[in-house]
């Protein structure tokens, strides 16, 4: 009896385990879960959407992760890039840098706001673009010297819907204290 519940046990904890470590198809790493980004200095929880991380598909120098609906129904994703700042440096100043450029790219600012997202300081910022029949919603977060930028895109007709997935995913977001982040080699 003792070898049989030694073997259920042995059975399940290896079914829950990923293939190789550190892989996106452990079920402790799921997206749903909120820890599959804790290398990344964050977590984040697809719970309650139909929203699910998305390979990228190009290489690129921004350290980015991206979300899009599980049923390809909508055009609409959500990314979130992370940034390394100094630590004195404002979260006004370093959102106010970028800001400007906007209008060249062809976005128009309709508001921006800061508030506080999960105690961290927040600004969000939401912006029309001119030529793509674009809406977008950045939401930028800091903690000390590390940046989150949350970018929720959706054609206009379609943004709202949208919208409602982006703002329930990124109201989950939470820093990682720099202490539980796995070591990097």
């Amino acid at each position: 009896m003792k070898s049989l519940v030694a073997f259920i046990t042995f059975c399940s904890s290896v079914t829950l385990a990923a293939p190789h470590p550190a892989t996106s198809s452990s079920a402790f790493t799921a997206p749903e879960k909120g820890l599959y980004f804790l290398h990344k200095g964050f977590t984040l929880k697809t719970e309650g959407t139909n929203w699910v991380p998305v390979a990228n598909s190009e290489e690129s120098l921004l350290d980015t992760v991206r979300f899009a609906p599980r049923d390809n129904q909508t055009e609409g994703s959500l990314s979130i890039r992370t940034d390394k700042v100094a630590k004195n440096a404002s979260l006004e100043l370093y959102t106010r840098k970028w800001m400007r450029d906007y209008p060249n790219y062809g976005f128009e600012v309709i508001s921006a706001k800061n508030f506080t997202l999960n105690g961290s300081p927040a600004l969000v910022v939401d912006m029309l673009s001119r030529s793509k029949n674009k809406q977008i919603r950045q939401v930028v977060l800091k903690n000390e010297d590390r940046v989150a930028i949350m970018t929720c895109l959706d054609d206009k007709a379609r943004f709202t819907k949208a919208l409602q997935s982006c703002n329930q995913i990124m109201k989950t977001f939470a820093w990682t204290p720099p202490e539980t982040m796995p070591a990097k080699r």
